[in-house]
């Protein structure tokens, strides 16, 4: 089906209004349409075998967990905007916003992430409000050499189960297969703010905090030492 008539089929259910202002005819025999303006609640860009590279989509059309080109439900993902794909059909990122406010209280986020191969995130530049509470900044995770596939097998189930107690029992299950498999992954790096201090954070491989460069309210710099416990074993300041 040529896209001009893919569009005016889509326009006539009601999907938006699909006003193409030129069409032309590309040496390739493609057709290509400009227009001004699209209303669309997602977007997804395919290779030419059908697999996505690219999709944006509100909070209704959000996909879930891909790997290798299959799909997983997500137990808990929610919110929209932009998924990232490699050659292979996996998920390897996204961009996303999010904001929600109950009465007095309100909460607000912003994510822009990168996966490890087969795995979760391991960049990413992140903001989060919570009640006036902010952090900003970009993060560093270590994952494990395990495939996280079968956790979004897990996560699939659980979007699908039938009551609260069931879910929570399958995130339980999800937890001790990550914990079987070399850990959660822990967060390595951070640099950027808090309410109430510039950070740059250094943690070893459980992410325990063992080096901290700071300059707090007063405007003072300093760096600290800490052992494994979190205790500062030595303070620099100028």
């Amino acid at each position: 089906m040529r896209i001009k008539q893919i569009l005016t089929i889509a326009a006539a259910a009601g999907f938006g209004a699909f006003v193409p202002l030129a069409w032309v005819e590309a040496d390739s025999g493609r057709e290509v349409a400009t227009f001004d303006e699209i209303n669309a609640q997602r977007i997804n860009i395919v290779e030419p075998d059908g697999k996505y590279r690219l999709v944006l989509a509100n909070s209704a059309r959000y996909p879930g967990l891909f790997m290798a080109g299959k799909e997983y439900k997500h137990h808990s993902r929610s919110g929209g905007g932009m998924l990232f794909f490699n050659d292979e059909g996996d998920e390897v990122g996204g961009l996303s916003y999010r904001s929600n406010t109950v009465g007095d209280k309100r909460a607000a986020s912003a994510s822009l992430m990168f996966d490890q191969y087969k795995q979760d995130q391991t960049v990413g530049i992140l903001y989060n409000e919570a009640n006036g509470n902010r952090t900003a900044g970009l993060r560093v995770w270590d994952r494990p050499d395990a495939s996280i596939q079968p956790l979004m097998e897990m996560s699939d189930r659980a979007a699908r189960a039938s009551s609260d107690a069931e879910k929570q029992r399958i995130r339980a299950e999800m937890l001790a297969h990550a914990n079987a498999h070399g850990g959660v992954g822990a967060e390595r790096f951070f640099a950027g703010k808090n309410a109430k201090e510039a950070i740059v954070r250094l943690a070893d491989q459980e992410g325990r905090p063992r080096l901290l460069l700071k300059v707090g309210t007063d405007g003072m710099p300093s760096i600290e030492f800490l052992d494994e416990g979190g205790k500062v074993v030595k303070r620099i300041t100028s």
